[in-house]
């Protein structure tokens, strides 16, 4: 979206230079404009368009070039986030249930959610089973939401 904007934004000012250069020319009357000298401005003007044209596409290269970087960056950091609740996942499967479960209900409810998501169903279920009802149905219905929101 931000890449259309400033693409746009470019475009508009380009040809907007362009139009006013030939709504001025069209000002000047007739009798004053010398043919020659009305094709070397139209030259200069198609030969900055061009140059501006090339500018844009060399931006729009450097723009995309950018995205991808930015795209790249959060897909490892995704990536570090998802091992990360693994390694969460397996320390809180490794505890008794009791004790999951009440350091679970410390956590705020989206982490709760994630980490309850990274641990295997059966103890996940033995520690939902130790969490005071009204968390624990709050972690359930935003289970549902996430999985409703991943078969879509």
């Amino acid at each position: 979206m931000l890449k259309k904007s400033i693409l746009l934004a470019i475009f508009i000012t380009v040809f907007g230079i362009a139009a006013g250069t030939i709504i001025g020319q069209q000002t000047i009357p007739k009798e004053n404009q010398n043919p020659s000298i009305e094709e070397e401005r139209a030259k200069i003007i198609q030969e900055d368009l061009s140059k501006k044209i090339e500018e844009l596409k060399k931006l729009r290269e450097e723009i995309n070039v950018k995205i991808k970087e930015q795209e790249e960056i959060k897909a490892q950091l995704e990536k570090a986030r998802s091992e990360n609740y693994q390694r969460l996942a397996k320390i809180y499967e490794s505890m008794p249930p009791e004790e999951a479960a009440a350091r679970l209900e410390k956590l705020d409810d989206d982490t709760a959610t994630t980490l309850i998501l990274a641990i295997k169903p059966r103890q996940a279920a033995k520690i939902l089973a130790n969490v005071n009802p009204e968390k624990a149905a709050i972690i359930s219905k935003r289970i549902v939401i996430i999985k409703e929101k991943a078969s879509k």
